[in-house]
């Protein structure tokens, strides 16, 4: 119910829509009269670099003082890309038995990654630190890239359905029409975003449906 501001911070890579993600909340936000502060934490960050979307909600706008989430903050971490999500910057606004973790486990290539090619992807430690900072019943780890890719064809489509599974998970505060509305609004691929969207919360809700669907389990 809004009663004190809720944070939601958006972890993940420039160029794949965490800012279209910080946009559509704040859009969702105003047609449902509640207050909203958006801040996108870019840097330098373009294409491929690290990119953070802080998005505070509350009832009304006066209850919003800041557009920063402070140190321990988010109640929700979603976390579209792992090795954004896993920073110090990313979990330093987090506290356990207080925020909820939904993190993307598609594996995203960076730098160290092209010039050492057959390093391995440390998955596993990631995972934990995640589930050591949040705590793992609080946390939810889902293979959102390959699903999106599966399920849509792309995996451009990979941030909406983050944003879907957190909303069937009850951690969007915001109306389902209001959301929808404003991918609507933002015009583009409307048709495939709400696609994206009503998937990631048919995952959320049934995922034996889901894996049934995509027949081979991966």
């Amino acid at each position: 119910r809004l009663a004190d501001p809720y944070g939601i911070l958006i972890a993940g890579v420039g160029g794949t829509g965490v800012v279209t993600i910080g946009a559509l909340l704040g859009m969702a936000a105003h047609l449902d009269g509640k207050g909203v502060t958006v801040l996108d934490m870019t840097g330098l960050a373009q294409k491929g670099g690290a990119v953070m979307s802080h998005v505070r909600l509350a009832a009304r706008q006066e209850q919003l003082h800041s557009a920063r989430i402070a140190t321990g903050e988010a109640r929700l971490l979603l976390g579209c890309d792992i090795v954004v999500a896993v920073s110090d910057d990313a979990l330093s606004k987090t506290t356990a038995g207080y925020t909820q973790a939904i993190i993307n486990t598609g594996r995203s290539i960076t730098g160290e990654f092209l010039r050492n090619p057959d390093r391995e992807f440390p998955e596993g430690a990631m995972e934990r630190v995640v589930s050591d900072t949040v705590g793992r019943e609080a946390t939810q780890f889902i293979d959102a890239a390959r699903l999106a890719t599966r399920l849509m064809g792309h995996s451009i489509a990979t941030n909406i359905f983050m944003l879907g599974h957190a909303f069937q998970c009850g951690l969007i505060p915001l109306s389902l029409e209001a959301i929808l509305r404003a991918i609507e609004l933002n015009g583009a691929a409307v048709e495939d975003n709400v696609r994206a969207f009503h998937w990631g919360r048919r995952a959320a809700h049934d995922p034996a449906a889901i894996d049934a669907l995509l027949g081979d389990g991966g």
